[in-house]
């Protein structure tokens, strides 16, 4: 997936992998990071693009509608409308396009039913002892979410992320992707290991890189 190569290298791919690896290694809990693409659907955003450019020719043109919409002219305007959607459907491809036509509250929705989505498609609460945590972000959004299987809600309580949440945000919104991640894992790891020490060998029952998908 090469779109992630504009957030982060392989170097720090590995380096999230091996913070991975460091947290869980005194700790039963595990910890699974996640990345998408984005969470918003933005189906809708080559038709709003359409629309917004033509009320902009159409607010221009008043002043020439004398002779623009008398013929030849005025056969034009289906070749220009096919014109306008064509080029919106490319315009559409670009993020930051995409963020601005979803709604904030449309975002943030969005972003929490993904990452619930993704607590259950990867096996989190699928541990033994409920200690598995998702560390959620979805790339367009610039948003994140921590959820925490019910043997880690049981003793910690949930605004205790909080802080933990807002570091992996501050990071974000600086553009340090793989730091804002490795922050994540150091802390929650440290938490873990508190409430949830290892007992027995180790045991890896999820995986321990970032999961990156569409």
């Amino acid at each position: 997936m090469s779109w992630i190569n504009r957030y982060m290298s392989q170097e720090e791919l590995n380096t999230i992998e091996a913070a991975i690896q460091l947290a869980e290694a005194e700790t039963r809990g595990e910890i699974v990071p996640v990345i998408v693409k984005r969470s918003s659907s933005v189906g809708h955003v080559p038709l709003s693009l359409t629309l917004l450019f033509l009320l902009l020719i159409i607010a221009v043109e008043i002043p020439y509608s004398e002779w623009l919409w008398v013929r030849p002219w005025v056969w034009a305007w289906p070749v220009v409308i096919v014109a306008i959607y064509l080029l919106s459907h490319v315009i559409a491809k670009i993020p930051f396009i995409q963020k601005i036509f979803v709604p904030e509250r449309d975002e943030v929705d969005s972003v929490h039913q993904r990452a619930q989505l993704e607590f259950y498609a990867n096996k989190i609460n699928r541990t033994e002892n409920g200690t598995g945590i998702l560390i959620f972000v979805s790339a367009m959004e610039k948003k994140a979410v921590i959820l925490a299987d019910e043997g880690i809600a049981k003793k910690l309580p949930a605004d205790i992320w909080d802080s933990v949440l807002n570091d992996l945000r501050v990071h974000l919104h600086k553009g340090d992707w793989a730091a804002a991640y490795k922050a994540a894992i150091s802390r929650s790891g440290e938490l873990l290991k508190t409430h949830f020490p290892l007992e027995g060998p180790l045991r890896n029952e999820l995986t321990n890189h970032l999961i990156i998908k569409d």
